[in-house]
Formats: structure tokens, C-alpha cells, sequence
């Protein structure tokens, strides 16, 4: 976590704060949280306010002191300041020309002066066609503004939106991801789901993999740096979609519990995520992660490894698909099982082992029950 955005304070200037209450509600990467108070005594002044993204380790109040005339400005603030926008209008003198490479190059052959244009483009960004009709003497402003798709909104990435960027941006420049795709016959699936109906299918993708990590523990691993952690502990998180984004809360020691306790858990877990309610407990601590997109009818796809886990599991939809024994052919329900895996720590047939178990379990789920 790098920084936080202040929800709500719990208290105001002047109340009194007892060590170990809660005073603020801070919204964090994944979750929102309450911030406790260190130490007794009034809170004297409020340094943040409700909004402001904070970030770890800076001041954002006073507590059991009064508060200082003049309080010492952090490096934060003075970056904050320094990037804040003026609140006057920029000279074309003074303003940092905005202008494509390409721009650049077309008006050091053409000898066309930047500082005289205003560009056409996104946040006034000077363009090849800009340079083009500034030499030909042509003001091509109002075709510029018609070539551009109309805007339905814009938002800035926030909360959740903005840690799943951060997150996949960070695995796809650190992970050296191999993916392999196996098919299981889903006959006996399908057949045990229908006795079991209030099990969903992402519980026997759980139960399935937490069982195949029994056996294959360098699956169940994670790497930061130049250190490899392999867990004893079979903890999986499960991709679930909410209204702010993807989150993966954790079901500790899945291998140990029953089909039935893995598929009340998820459907906590997804009541939770949808009301906002998950806390940093239930989001840390996974060392594996099921995803299922199956019920949105997708027939296979590649995850993005959540890191610092080494692997992930995409389970498809069952789908009922042509057959072939001997010179019969009939159609029987499969499914497509993806494994992601992070090479830098498991090889290929390491991992085509790991996923042939998943197989084996998913072909036979009454032996998960």
C-alpha cells in the first residue's frame, strides 16, 4: 500500500480520542478500513481532509497537543504544490509546448515556430496536421474537432479500479507468464452438481486445485525479489467482480474443508464484496487464485497472475461438445481447465503435472464431496 483516501472522519477538531477508537475511515487498495487512535487526548487538529489521497507515512492529524501556528511542510506537500495547476492561464511564452514527436520533427523541417500554434488534439496537443496547416496557412481546428469520437464520461482510476491496475501493471512487467489449457470430461461433474445444486462450479475449481497443491507445493509458492516462498499453508483466493473492481478474498486452508464449507465460504465472500464489507484480513494471505468466467458462457481464457503468487487457474464453461470412441461419436459435457504459471519459478512440466491432478479431480468430484 502506497497511499490511502480519507472516507470519513469519525471525529472532529476538539473531540476526544481514546487510544484503540476508531477516529477515520480510510479507503485503502482493495478495501476501506478504520484508522485507530495511537494515543489518548483531543483531537487538536485535522491536517487531511475527507478525499485527500495521503500517502503512507505523511501526518494527517493532531492528537493530545495544541496545535502549532505554523505546522513544518512535508516533502509530499511541497511535490503537491509544485504540480498543483497555476490559477492563471499560462503565457505561450511561458507554457511547455505539448506536441507529438512527429509534430517536432515537421516543424524543424518546415521551420513552423510551436510556440505560435494552439494545438487541436487531446489537452491542446500539438499535431502533425497543426504544423501542416500552419505552413499552408490553413486553420484546420474545426475538421480536428469533428474527427474526434464524442466523450460519454471521464474518471479517474480510484479505490479498486486503480489497485487492479496497479496490480496487473506490475505483473505484466515482472512475470514471465506460460500458459497451458487442458479438457476435462465433465460427465460426472455435471451429474454431481445436479445432486449437489447449491454448490456452484468455481467450488469444485477450488476444491480441485487445493487438493493438487497437496502434491505439488512448488505450485504453492510465491516470489518478491530474488526470494522464492513455498507455503504449507493451501490458501486460495477466489476472483470475484463487484461494482468497484475485481477482488480476490482468500479461503484459508481450502484443502481442509469439505466441498460444501468451500461453496457456503465463496457465497459469504461474494455477499461480502458486493456490500463492500471485505476486510484487509480476507484479502491477504492467498499463495494461489481460482478464476471462473464459465458462467459468462467464455470457453477458455488466460488470467493475469496475481502476484507475488507464482500461479493462477481459469476454469471455462461446461459446454457439450462432440466425442469420439472408436468409430462412435456422441456428445458428452467438458470443460477447458487454464493454468497461468510464472516461469521464473515453475518450469512446464512441473506445471502440466499440477494441472493433469486439477484434471483428474474435476473428472471425479464425488471424491471432492
Amino acid at each position: 500500500m502506497q497511499s490511502g483516501k480519507i472516507v470519513e472522519w469519525l471525529k472532529k477538531e476538539g473531540d476526544l480520542c481514546r487510544k484503540g477508537e476508531p477516529i477515520l475511515v480510510v479507503e485503502g487498495e482493495k478495501t476501506t478500513f478504520e484508522i485507530e487512535a495511537p494515543e489518548s487526548g483531543p483531537l487538536t487538529k485535522i491536517l487531511a481532509t475527507v478525499g485527500t489521497d495521503v500517502q503512507v507515512s505523511q501526518p494527517i492529524a493532531i492528537i493530545g497537543q495544541t496545535a502549532p501556528t505554523s505546522l513544518p511542510i512535508s516533502e509530499a506537500t511541497v511535490k503537491q504544490e509544485e504540480t498543483r495547476p497555476s490559477a492563471t492561464l499560462p503565457t505561450a511564452s511561458s507554457a511547455r509546448i505539448i506536441a507529438s514527436p512527429a509534430a517536432r520533427r515537421l516543424a524543424l523541417e518546415y521551420g513552423v515556430d510551436l510556440t505560435s500554434l494552439r494545438g487541436s488534439g487531446p489537452g491542446g496537443r500539438i499535431s502533425t496536421e497543426d504544423v501542416l496547416a500552419a505552413k499552408q496557412g490553413v486553420v484546420s481546428q474545426t475538421v480536428s474537432k469533428l474527427s474526434q469520437p464524442a466523450v460519454l464520461k471521464r474518471t479517474k482510476l480510484t479505490g479498486v479500479r486503480k489497485a487492479v491496475a496497479e496490480r496487473l501493471s506490475f505483473s505484466a512487467r515482472t512475470v514471465v507468464p506460460v500458459t497451458i489449457t487442458v479438457e476435462a470430461d465433465a460427465t460426472k461433474l455435471v451429474a454431481t452438481k445436479e445432486k449437489h445444486s447449491h454448490i456452484g462450479f468455481t467450488a469444485f475449481g477450488v476444491k480441485a486445485a487445493a487438493r493438487a497443491l497437496e502434491n505439488h507445493r512448488d505450485v504453492n509458492a510465491t516470489i518478491e525479489g530474488e526470494e522464492v516462498t513455498v507455503y504449507s499453508d493451501i490458501n486460495v483466493a477466489v476472483a470475484i467482480n463487484t461494482e468497484q473492481g475485481l477482488v480476490a478474498p482468500v479461503i484459508r486452508n481450502a484443502n481442509k474443508l469439505g466441498l460444501k464449507e468451500i461453496g457456503a465460504k465463496i457465497d459469504e465472500l461474494s455477499r461480502m464484496a458486493a456490500e463492500n464489507r471485505l476486510t484487509i484480513e480476507d484479502l491477504t494471505g492467498g499463495t494461489f487464485t481460482v478464476s471462473n468466467l464459465g458462467a459468462y458462457d467464455v470457453e477458455s481464457f488466460a488470467p493475469v497472475i496475481n502476484p507475488p503468487q507464482c500461479a493462477i487457474l481459469g476454469l471455462g464453461r461446461v459446454a457439450f461438445k462432440p466425442f469420439a470412441h472408436g468409430s462412435e461419436i456422441s456428445a458428452r459435457p467438458s470443460t477447458l481447465l487454464t493454468l497461468v504459471f510464472d516461469h521464473r519459478i515453475i518450469d512446464g512440466v512441473p506445471a502440466s503435472k499440477f494441472l493433469r491432478d486439477v484434471k483428474r479431480n474435476i473428472e471425479e468430484p464425488e471424491e471432492l464431496i
